[in-house]
């Protein structure tokens, strides 16, 4: 028998490195090739990786929740004999090229990986989320068949599983694992040096917390931020959407301000093209994008990511909004592909849908700007020097101070306002 690592494929353009999310083997199993073998995660996507090749676990090398580059050795396994890649002293055989390259060269990329049923010879693949979830109301994963990609079981689909069960055990399974979290959580605080008097706990980050504090961090320091904020009368923006919602209802499509929102952004981006670029320091340059496409932030279970529409200024408003739930849909359900998240050109965040005002949103790096939404409230305004009520949307818009100065962005505020007052003049230059 032969050895053969393997390791952290070349997993996306530009990602070097990739937290281990979980294993669906351990040490002593026996996988096939092109079976389960461990999801890696990163600040765009999670990704199910299958063994290249069928042998038995001998060894996990990077456990889960641990971070490793693109090259590093996860797992070894023990392989038919000359199809290893280990030498006896535990040296690797000779790479060709650099580790990247030996990566790429052994490990099927994600358009390799083959669909399949799911199989319960193997562990079921699912979200550790979903698995928590699963454990909590009492679900067995091995008894359900995946409708996410390669067999993955999502959320829903233990949802349906519960729906089908004629007597739900939620009441009884839940109670003891509650008990153990607390208890779990009471050792954490005595261990990290918290006292009854004054307890502390500490919670582990999530791969995609840990992704998003990181993205964070690099963009405020990375780009001085500078933030203006406005208000905006949507009157008659409500009253189009009112006009029109039940139309769209009809033709399967849930039209929302945000629809109408990325119509408008979509023509300030091409008015304003700096807004759709981004800085390279390096080359001092600033790159212009020659397509439009709007991100919009979606809060999951899961975590924050940041799908895109793309060629929005190409989509009718109806266009736009199917297209914005769809994304949300495939958020919620963790079905996000790295090209969904790919290429965007400025972004949207909407903290009005939880009731936010104004606030200072920070940049999704490499974009130059992004636009706060907060939330529509009645609010007195002088109209014809008379106070009236009126449907205000409070907006607040981060951009990068070395591509865009103070006058091109409160222009361009400006532009977007004219937009959104007046619907038909949005749909006659969108």
């Amino acid at each position: 028998m032969s050895k053969y690592q393997f390791k952290l494929p070349d997993i996306g353009e530009g990602i070097a490195e990739g937290v281990i999310g979980e294993w669906h083997v351990k040490v002593g199993d026996e996988v096939k090739e092109d079976g389960d073998l461990v999801q890696i995660e990163n600040d765009k996507s999670v990704e199910e990786i299958p063994s290249p090749i069928a042998g038995k676990v001998t060894a996990i090398l990077v456990q889960a929740g641990e971070t490793a580059e693109v090259g590093d050795p996860l797992i070894e396994l023990e392989v038919a004999e000359g199809k290893g890649n280990v030498t006896d002293d535990q040296t690797p055989v000779a790479k060709v090229g650099s580790a990247t390259e030996d990566a790429k060269t052994q490990v099927p990329t994600k358009e390799e990986i083959p669909a399949k049923e799911s199989t319960k010879a193997f562990p079921v693949l699912a979200m550790p989320a979903v698995r928590k979830y699963a454990r909590e109301v009492g679900v067995d994963l091995a008894t359900l068949k995946g409708t996410g990609r390669h067999g993955q079981i999502l959320r829903t689909d233990v949802e349906q599983a519960l729906t089908n069960t004629p007597t739900n055990p939620v009441t009884k399974e839940v109670a003891p694992a509650m008990e153990t979290k607390v208890k779990t959580a009471i050792v954490s605080s005595v261990l990290n040096g918290g006292s009854s008097e004054w307890p502390e706990t500490s919670e582990k980050m999530s791969p995609v917390r840990k992704a998003t504090a990181k993205a964070m961090t690099r963009s405020v320091s990375q780009i001085p931020h500078v933030h203006v904020f406005d208000e905006v009368n949507v009157d008659k923006l409500w009253d189009h959407r009112q006009k029109y919602k039940a139309l769209a209802a009809e033709r399967g499509v849930h039209l929302t301000f945000m629809a109408y929102v990325v119509k408008a952004l979509a023509i300030v981006m091409r008015e304003f093209p700096v807004f759709n670029s981004s800085v390279d320091m390096q080359a001092q340059t600033i790159n212009y994008k020659d397509y439009i496409n709007v991100g919009i932030a979606t809060d999951t279970e899961h975590g924050l990511f940041v799908p895109n529409v793309k060629h929005a200024d190409h989509l009718s408003l109806f266009g736009l909004a199917k297209q914005i739930s769809e994304n949300t849909a495939k958020a919620k359900e963790n079905k996000l592909s790295r090209a969904d998240m790919e290429h965007t050109g400025m972004s949207i965040t909407n903290i009005g849908s939880v009731g936010g005002g104004f606030f200072t949103p920070i940049i999704n790096w490499p974009e130059v700007a992004i636009l706060g939404m907060g939330k529509i409230m009645p609010e007195p305004v002088v109209v014809d020097d008379e106070i009236k009520v009126a449907r205000i949307l409070k907006l607040s818009l981060a951009f990068d101070h070395r591509a865009i100065d103070g006058a091109t962005a409160q222009k361009a505020v400006n532009r977007l306002k004219e937009l959104l007052e007046e619907p038909e003049l949005l749909l006659m230059e969108g």
